[in-house]
């Protein structure tokens, strides 16, 4: 009897280990399939390996434990050619039905946009655009470290498309790490056909560092069009509004080095361009809103022509009202 329970033991125990090893290789196959697969902003295998085995590893977890969060995303996607149809803007707004699916939505988000390979079927270009960049927004607006590696091959992939990229640029800021703010001010200063777009979106990033990048990047005198996209951004960046939500708490501690480096180029790109930049930039210094912009517009105005002088005057008078305090 002795020798057959010994038998018994023994068998059990190899099929438990088989049933172990068919286990691990359901979930080795399952990730690598994940890893093979292509999304709708990025090929899979554009992510670093082992960001992109973390992320397939918790994506599948979640289909298993919550299969209605996927089900969720894939019914906003669904509807995407019949919201571009019925748009009176230049995309259709994906981006608020993203964001309406809460937090639960962060990992079918991220399977959509670098590992399920859902064909683009019959959607035309504004369409699949308004879901790049919606799938961006919404994701941007969780601020989760974990889905860096996604919004950095994004930027360092071949898209070009202004909207893609500046949504990629906005969302990667959105985490507002050291490194986001490096990457973001290196792509900035690489020329090419990226580059307004980063400069469009990095003034989501609320760092020193890249209030210190826009303002010597505008200091240069670039051309009016790029001019005014780092006027905007500065207003972003140096935004007090902003300043007031949690979502900044973390550098809280920069905001008065970023309000004032804004407000000082601001003022200086008004007295140094005229037209639509002035207005962009008087528009800005009212979002910023940093106490130093009086004495920043008087020392302006020493030795400044009559014309400007009298334009710095009523740069003053409208700050002294600022509609948006």
């Amino acid at each position: 009897m002795k020798g057959k329970e010994a038998r018994f033991t023994m068998n059990s125990n190899r099929i438990a280990m088989r049933g172990l090893w068919a286990s691990c290789l359901c979930s080795v196959l399952l990730v690598t399939t994940a890893a093979q697969a292509d999304g709708v902003l990025v090929r899979t295998q554009q992510i670093p390996a082992a960001s992109r085995t973390a992320l397939a590893v918790r994506i599948q977890a979640a289909h298993k434990q919550h299969p209605e969060w996927f089900n969720g995303v894939r019914q906003v996607r669904a509807r995407a050619a019949e919201l571009d149809a019925h748009k009176r803007g230049r995309l259709a707004p994906l981006s608020p039905l993203f964001k309406a699916l809460g937090r639960n939505a962060l990992l079918p988000m991220v399977e959509m946009m670098a590992f399920e390979a859902t064909p683009r079927g019959d959607l035309n270009d504004t369409a699949w655009r308004a879901l790049q960049g919606g799938l961006l927004e919404a994701v941007g607006d969780l601020r989760d470290p974990s889905v860096r590696s996604v919004l950095v091959a994004v930027l360092d992939g071949p898209e070009t498309d202004e909207v893609v990229v500046r949504a990629a640029a906005s969302a990667l800021g959105k985490l507002a790490d050291t490194s986001d703010a490096d990457k973001l001010i290196a792509l900035a200063r690489t020329p090419g056909a990226k580059h307004k777009a980063v400069l469009a979106g990095m003034g989501d990033c609320r760092r020193s560092a890249v209030a210190t990048a826009l303002g010597d990047m505008l200091a240069a005198h670039p051309d009016e069009p790029t001019a005014r996209v780092i006027v905007r951004s500065l207003g972003s960046v140096g935004s007090a509004w902003a300043w007031k939500t949690p979502d900044v708490a973390t550098h809280a501690d920069e905001q008065a080095a970023v309000r004032a480096t804004a407000a000082r180029a601001l003022v200086s790109a008004f007295s140094g361009y005229e037209g639509d930049v002035r207005t962009a930039a008087s528009n800005a210094l009212m979002m910023v809103d940093d106490p130093s912009t009086p004495s920043l517009i008087a020392t302006a105005r020493q030795g400044a022509s009559a014309p400007l002088a009298a334009e710095l005057d009523r740069l003053a008078e409208r700050f002294a009202r600022n509609p948006t305090r």
